[in-house]
């Protein structure tokens, strides 16, 4: 086991290896032949400790990593404080910077003790087919989201204006300001159904 500021290789059997392979969704389409493959691998698991960085900003070494065991977060050296993301077991990561040989943009450190398996060029070029069904459901589950929060904001902006429109009104009518906290807390709940 060699350590290197917070960062170990381990050296696990291949047995422990596809135990932890066989717990992460991410390998369910391959077949077992392939997934022993991956257990082979076992001098590619490396292991964190708590808040070391796996991937810094800038890097420019060239990896893909998938999160075995444990959490991490996504940073920004310019935003070091706020975590952008928290990766979970069966996460890809390092895959964009990977494809298009540019350098890191974010931060990965360990969240806690995080094990991932860390695939080079020469892996990763032959199981590449399953890697693109992945990064293509995770385009395809991004635009999901991106609909969605356009169709939440419009959805606000519009009750923005439905509800300036009913205090405009409530205002003009002279009513008292029980009535008119009245009549706003109708007017939110019509817009909620």
């Amino acid at each position: 086991m060699r350590e290197n500021n917070g960062r170990k290789n381990l050296k696990k059997t291949p047995q422990e290896i596809l135990r932890l392979i066989n717990n992460i969704p991410f390998f369910d389409s391959f077949n077992p032949d392939e997934k022993l493959e991956f257990a082979a691998l076992s001098n590619q698991v490396v292991e964190y400790s708590d808040k070391t960085a796996i991937v810094k900003e800038g890097q420019t070494e060239m990896a893909v990593f998938i999160l075995l065991k444990g959490e991490a977060i996504v940073t920004r050296n310019d935003l070091p404080k706020v975590t952008i993301n928290t990766l979970t077991m069966g996460a890809l990561f390092g895959e964009v910077s990977f494809l298009t040989k540019t350098p890191r943009t974010t931060n990965i450190f360990a969240k806690s003790n995080t094990r991932v398996l860390k695939l080079d060029q020469k892996l990763f070029d032959k199981l590449k087919d399953k890697f693109i069904a992945v990064l293509v459901n995770r385009i395809s589950e991004m635009n999901t989201s991106l609909v969605r929060l356009k169709v939440e904001l419009e959805a606000i902006s519009h009750a923005a204006m439905d509800y300036q429109d009913e205090f405009d009104k409530i205002l003009k009518s002279g009513k008292t300001m029980k009535e008119v906290f009245g009549g706003i807390h109708e007017t939110i709940s019509e817009l909620i159904r």
